[in-house]
């Protein structure tokens, strides 16, 4: 009973074959919208999360690096470097500028001027080139790199300012913008505004929370954060934009599901005539059910694995077609794996009206 029962219901290779391809490409589909969630999350905050620094100055009222504008005397990094706890204070100048590539494009940077002597404000994760830079170089993300074709010894000019690219950088693209670095000095050229700094970076010995209480007290027009602080700053900022991509995700689970349930139910009504013959041979209820969930989960791996391997195979590809895109395959994406079985399962509930309707004599029709 039970090789002719597998005979017959996975004779229709064309179905199962179909069937495997719509869990597929359900799978990819998620893979790749809660990558492109976790891409943006982590984009977001890496750099802030990676810089070599302790506790973060800024104006009062500015508490993140991309919705907020900070001014502050460039001076303030030396009165502040006086507070006990304090051993490293270092201004770091930020502008949003126009970049001219080749005289013919031209690019949105968010550009952070750090100072080379202590490099708090630094990328760290160089991938090519070198921070160590010279007047009038410049590090740039790796992403905002391959979308204006640029490798290291290549120039750009940003407010007729000439540039050339020491380095390429990782962890340093936002999504909506991506960042350079370039010296202070030359940083604060761009920005026009001699002695004008954005923020200030402390390395601190002892206790942040301290010092920053101590930074609060003495200077009130200013507000200083722990780095973990701040870090959750820009978390906060990203809620407007976080719940969008979260949203897709769920509504791309909620349609492949659908999707799902309908070829599985699909495949139970092509195979009517063979639950018939089985029934007809005296196959029970039960045993039908068994094998139809059997299958459900058979196609459901089979088509998670497949929808897995494309999705890696494609990955390289979409970041060949869109450098900015910010992909970030974490640990948890392997929950949709077992979230796809629970959907198969599901869907193989919905062919056992069909079960229930079935009679023997079915099989005999002409």
């Amino acid at each position: 009973m039970v090789p002719l029962a597998r005979r017959l219901l996975f004779r229709n290779r064309g179905g199962l074959i179909v069937s495997v391809l719509g869990v597929a490409a359900t799978v990819s589909l998620l893979l790749f919208l809660f990558a492109v969630h976790e891409g943006v999350r982590d984009g977001v905050t890496r750099y802030v999360r990676t810089v070599d620094a302790d506790v973060w100055v800024a104006q009062k009222g500015s508490d993140n690096i991309l919705k907020s504008s900070s001014f502050l005397l460039t001076s303030m990094a030396e009165e502040i470097a006086e507070i006990e706890g304090v051993t490293v204070a270092s201004p770091l100048v930020r502008i949003i500028s126009k970049a001219d590539i080749g005289g013919r494009l031209s690019a949105t940077l968010f550009l952070f001027g750090f100072d080379p002597k202590t490099r708090l404000g630094a990328p760290a994760t160089i991938v090519e080139g070198t921070a160590d830079l010279k007047p009038s170089e410049i590090v740039l993300d790796q992403a905002f790199a391959r979308k204006y074709k640029l490798g290291i010894g290549d120039s750009i000019t940003i407010q007729s300012h000439k540039f050339r690219v020491a380095g390429l950088s990782d962890g340093t693209n936002a999504l909506v913008s991506q960042f350079g670095f370039v010296r202070f000095e030359d940083g604060e050229t761009i920005l026009g505004l001699p002695g004008i700094s954005s923020f200030v970076l402390l390395k601190v010995n002892g206790d942040r929370a301290a010092v920053v209480r101590r930074i609060n007290e003495k200077f009130p027009e200013l507000s200083a954060y722990d780095a973990n602080e701040f870090t959750n700053h820009h978390e906060e900022e990203m809620d407007t934009v976080l719940p969008v991509f979260a949203a897709a995700a769920m509504f791309g689970a909620a349609v492949g599901g659908l999707i799902v349930a309908l070829i599985l139910y699909s495949s139970a009504l092509e195979r009517r005539d063979d639950y018939a013959t089985l029934k007809a041979l005296g196959a029970g209820q039960r045993h039908l059910l068994r094998l139809v969930v059997g299958q459900s989960m058979l196609v459901t791996l089979a088509g998670s694995i497949a929808g897995a391997l494309f999705t890696v195979a494609l990955t390289p590809l979409l970041v060949r077609l869109v450098p900015t895109l910010a992909l970030r395959y974490s640990p948890m994406l392997l929950l949709v794996f077992p979230a796809a079985l629970i959907i198969g399962a599901a869907g193989a509930t919905a062919p056992l009206r069909v079960l229930r309707r079935i009679y023997p004599g079915e099989v005999f029709r002409a």
